[in-house]
């Protein structure tokens, strides 16, 4: 009792003990609530996570405090250099997410859909950029702010992509489509980001250009070229699973490592260690059947719960002024991402059905968003109030994206099964 009285007068909990029988408990309720409330249990795990954060009940703290003490060069670091132990886990989590997506993609179907791919993205980077930079120059006197402001409206985060794959329709065109638009907006939002630390340190210069056109595109072809080779020696049928597991986890944090070493997000390597994992690894094997278990059922829903606890709805009331931006970001964040989606859908002739499939799987943001408004923070060209509205974002997006996806994919799987 008393050693039971000392754990709660220190909250929040510190032990990584604690924090894992906190974290398990909180993913093995979690279905069960989501089947009684019938909502996806990616909605109710965020929910949990906010429940259970510092701004709540104070149980786990994600460790974001104390940003302001940075140093502007280390600040798009944070969520890599410094880490609690949930900092560390929420990134495994989001690097095993881009992992599947590049695994479970179609490549054949996109070589098809190449130019598909290549447009949406750039309409689901191009119109929320455009609508943040316009909002950004009625919150913000600061040009490079308004800036700062379009590219944190510009990513979005696949949250909602094990509904996807749980339903069995992840080889979908749509899907395809949405995955590849990612890749295309991640990679435009961190060139962009990239420029505006630059710019802002005055420090643009070959180096920036070098590894955006020279040191990515040859780690893409190294990992693509080098991995096949060496994974159908180890990928071999005599070879235990769990081997195969961890050369699969491997193959992920090396090229994770590569990437951040140019001074790129791990995420942009997650995916391409997936793409080259893609053919080596068939979708019903046994392997893949880890690789997802491990991850829907563990890492995944982690990931899910951290970014619940970043919310702080208390700051809405002890500066209700935000909150009508709040309504404002979010509004215009959502309705950018439905713009693009329904102008792609149009394009392409998509159903209406798909059309929100694409929509409800591109609405979400996470992690990179926040390393984009860490930096806009410790820069100070956002202050604490702008930077809670985009936590509120992100905890919005992130649990209207699952529910719009799990109701529109459901359709899809649906009819998919009637039409065999």
């Amino acid at each position: 009792m008393v050693a039971m009285l000392n754990v709660y007068q220190n909250l929040p909990l510190v032990d990584p003990v604690y924090i894992f029988g906190v974290l398990l408990l909180t993913i093995w309720i979690a279905p069960a609530i989501a089947t009684i409330l019938r909502i996806p249990s990616l909605v109710v795990l965020i929910l949990l996570g906010t429940v259970l954060g510092t701004n709540i009940l104070g149980i786990l703290d994600r460790g974001i405090a104390g940003v302001s003490s940075l140093d502007i060069e280390q600040s798009q670091q944070l969520l890599l250099h410094r880490q609690s132990l949930l900092q560390g886990l929420e990134k495994f989590g989001l690097l095993y997410i881009m992992l599947i997506a590049g695994m479970q993609m179609n490549l054949t179907k996109m070589k098809r859909l190449g130019l598909r791919v290549l447009i949406f993205g750039l309409l689901t980077f191009g119109i929320p950029f455009y609508v943040g930079f316009l909002s950004g120059q009625l919150i913000t006197s600061s040009l490079l702010a308004a800036v700062l402001l379009g590219i944190l409206y510009s990513p979005h985060t696949l949250v909602s992509y094990p509904i996807v794959a749980r339903l069995g329709i992840a080889q979908q065109e749509i899907v395809s489509v949405a995955v590849g638009g990612t890749i295309v907006t991640s990679v435009l939002t961190l060139t962009s980001l990239s420029i505006v630390q630059s710019i802002h340190s005055a420090s643009v210069g070959a180096f920036l250009w070098i590894k955006l056109l020279f040191l990515l595109p040859l780690l893409v072809i190294v990992s693509l070229w080098e991995i096949p080779k060496i994974g159908r020696l180890v990928l071999d049928k005599n070879t235990e699973l769990s081997t195969q597991f961890v050369f699969v986890l491997t193959c992920l944090f090396v090229v994770a490592s590569a990437t951040l070493i140019i001074g790129i997000d791990p995420i942009v390597g997650a995916f391409i260690a997936g793409l080259a994992l893609n053919r080596l690894v068939p979708l019903q094997s046994p392997l893949m059947k880890q690789v997802e278990f491990v991850g829907n059922s563990l890492f995944i829903p982690i990931f899910l719960v951290t970014v619940g606890i970043l919310s702080n709805p208390k700051i809405f009331f002890t500066k209700p002024e935000y909150l009508g931006v709040a309504c404002f970001a979010i509004a215009g964040a959502i309705g950018a991402k439905f713009l693009a989606s329904w102008l792609a859908g149009l394009a392409f002739k998509f159903s209406f059905t798909e059309i929100m499939t694409v929509f409800g799987l591109t609405m979400s943001r996470a992690a990179l968003v926040l390393v984009i408004a860490v930096f806009g923070k410790s820069a100070n060209l956002i202050d604490e109030g702008i930077f809670n509205v985009v936590i509120a974002y992100i905890v919005v997006t992130c649990l209207a994206g699952p529910l719009i996806t799990d109701l529109f994919s459901k359709r899809i799987a649906e009819k998919l099964v009637l039409s065999k």
